[in-house]
């Protein structure tokens, strides 16, 4: 009896832990799938730091 039961309890326990880290996975990758918030720059300024020749309108 005991053939049946250490594997059938270390398949369950396996099972349990692959389909708890799949659910911690995916709920990371949603809560990570969100764009950062876009902040207004200083127009005068350049981009990157480089020089700029012309006029921003």
């Amino acid at each position: 009896m005991s053939r049946f039961v250490v594997p059938a309890a270390a398949s369950i326990l396996v099972g349990l832990l692959l389909g708890a880290a799949s659910v911690f996975g995916a709920t990371l990758m949603v809560q990570q799938d969100t764009k950062p918030p876009v902040t207004a720059g200083n127009p005068d300024s350049a981009v990157l730091n480089r020089v700029e020749y012309g006029e921003r309108k």
